[in-house]
């Protein structure tokens, strides 16, 4: 992790993180520890008192320098089967978290999603739009930081990563809808947390909406090979689902900000995850 000098403000500070038992909040979690911040977990999960919705979230947002809302419905499929309660949570939820850092003038970092970019093709995408819109137009008012994730793998994913990388991961079988041409741009989860730290530090990511991901693309057939590759099986073709074709970031603006190099290598991370599941 770079260190900023005069820029380390946010060093040795409470950070206030919503949706902490998630995926990238549990690596955060334990990286903020690293890095000598003071990081407060809160996530539902832990009890009806870590809900967004309960009273308890303004005194805690007015307790910490900044806050990272990770909360959210993330199940693409899910978020069919009940609209209602994902623009609820996403939305809703995170007008909550902008109306108290507004209110104490807290730093607030939002994980948006690259699914905004084709926002008509789920719920949850555009639930993380209107939540994204609400977010970027606070931006004069406190400092806001927004990140919209392309597709972030690493160790202790679960189903509502949306990531491929899990089924192909967990099913008995690697199944493939369509040609398998489509492609996708991955991020090692520990790169992810490395930017937000970061972002944590460096005022310079203030005010700015951010694609985080690697700026490459894979197709769907080579990630399914590599994974049928290491774990001895075959990959299974299904037909084609409604989804995006090509996603990849632009990563022109990431690279102003966050100097350190990405550490991401889709091989030998997709090797390592499939040892690291057998062994747990």
């Amino acid at each position: 992790m770079r260190k900023k000098g005069k820029e380390k403000d946010m060093e040795n500070k409470k950070i206030l993180i919503t949706g902490s038992n998630g995926f990238i909040g549990s690596h955060l979690i334990k990286a903020l520890n690293e890095q000598g911040f003071d990081p407060i977990a809160f996530d539902i999960k832990m009890g009806e008192e870590f809900d967004i919705f309960h009273p308890n979230l303004e005194k805690q947002i007015q307790e910490v320098d900044a806050v990272i809302h990770l909360a959210a419905l993330t199940s693409v499929e899910d978020s069919f089967k009940d609209a209602g309660e994902v623009f609820r949570i996403n939305v809703l939820g995170t007008a909550r978290i902008i109306e108290f850092c507004n209110k104490y003038k807290k730093k607030l970092i939002f994980p948006s999603s690259a699914a905004i970019y084709h926002a008509e093709l789920s719920p949850y995408a555009e639930s993380k739009l209107v939540a994204e819109t609400l977010v970027r137009g606070m931006n004069k008012a406190f400092p806001v930081v927004v990140f919209r994730f392309f597709n972030i793998f690493g160790p202790d994913m679960n189903k509502d990563t949306g990531s491929i990388m899990y089924n192909f991961l967990t099913s008995k079988e690697i199944l493939v809808f369509g040609d398998g041409e489509q492609t996708r741009d991955y991020i090692h989860v520990r790169d992810v947390v490395s930017i937000i730290i970061d972002a944590l530090n460096n005022k310079d990511y203030d005010g700015k909406t951010i694609d985080v991901g690697t700026g490459d693309s894979y197709t769907t057939n080579y990630i399914a090979g590599l994974f049928a590759y290491c774990r001895g099986i075959k990959v299974k073709y299904k037909i084609p689902r409604k989804e995006i074709k090509w996603s990849k970031a632009n990563t022109q603006l990431l690279k102003t900000l966050y100097k350190d190099p990405l550490t991401t290598n889709l091989e030998k991370d997709i090797k390592e995850l499939i040892n690291y599941y057998h062994e747990n």
